[in-house]
């Protein structure tokens, strides 16, 4: 009887063994600590116009910046959201006008001027010393995001910054990590996304990447229903959680 040779199975082909070489990093409120104080600043600029918002009505405030950020492709998206929200709380259109272009300003000066999170610069750090690529995909636009970058000298890290002008689709869909990592020369099942809204997650599980859910923020809950590999507990503990993918 001829003897069989043997044959690995599938389960341990070199893909499946595959080393995490590549990190992307969602910004807003991921590295930059800007998302919980946009709700104060929201909330101020309708009292500023004379809105006095009931508890009831600041909860409505809070989950309209959070429909918002989730659709923050396009500051048209941003606008339209703002528009419903000054009709819920009766204000005259005139009003509304005023609380978009009030709003529109101060939750983008507020992006513009919002520290890093304590731990981002260690946990870069760490992961260009292990020699792991990395690179932002934000849904801001290019001069915002290298704003911010700079500002905090921090551009030196990334190889790529996929901003909301270099895409058609931004996230939820998987076009700005896709592009990323093409650029960036990696596969996804090589990378992973970092993110703390389930936007984030969803377009990394999309692409194919690896996903880890920062649950530090204003959608905590919602991801940890969305299926990411990892959830994390502040920024701090990301590097760990990327040696254990």
């Amino acid at each position: 009887m001829q003897k069989q040779l043997y044959r690995p199975k599938r389960a341990y082909s070199l893909r499946c063994l595959a080393v995490i070489s590549a990190v992307l990093f969602d910004l807003d409120g991921t590295l930059v600590d800007c998302i919980v104080p946009m709700e104060q600043i929201l909330i101020r600029v309708l009292e500023n116009l004379g809105v006095k918002a009931a508890e009831a009505k600041k909860k409505y405030v809070v989950e309209n910046l959070r429909r918002i950020l989730l659709q923050g492709n396009s500051p048209f998206d941003g606008f339209r959201l703002l528009w419903r929200l000054g009709r819920y709380l009766g204000m005259p259109p005139h009003k509304r006008v005023t609380m978009i272009i009030f709003a529109y300003r101060s939750l983008k000066a507020a992006f513009l001027d919002s520290p890093l999170f304590p731990q981002a610069k260690q946990v870069l750090n760490h992961l260009r010393d292990r020699g792991i690529a990395m690179g932002i995909v934000t849904t801001r636009s290019a001069k915002e995001a290298q704003y911010v970058l700079k500002r905090h000298s921090i551009d030196g890290y990334f190889r790529i910054v996929v901003s909301r002008d270099l895409v058609k689709r931004g996230k939820p869909h998987p076009d700005p990590i896709i592009f990323a990592l093409r650029k960036m020369g990696y596969r996804p099942d090589q990378a992973v996304m970092v993110g703390d809204m389930p936007t984030d997650i969803e377009a990394g599980k999309a692409a194919g990447a690896k996903t880890i859910a920062l649950a530090i923020g204003i959608f905590n809950d919602a991801l940890r229903e969305s299926g990411a590999d990892l959830l994390a507990t502040s920024l701090g503990e990301v590097p760990r959680l990327i040696e254990a993918l």
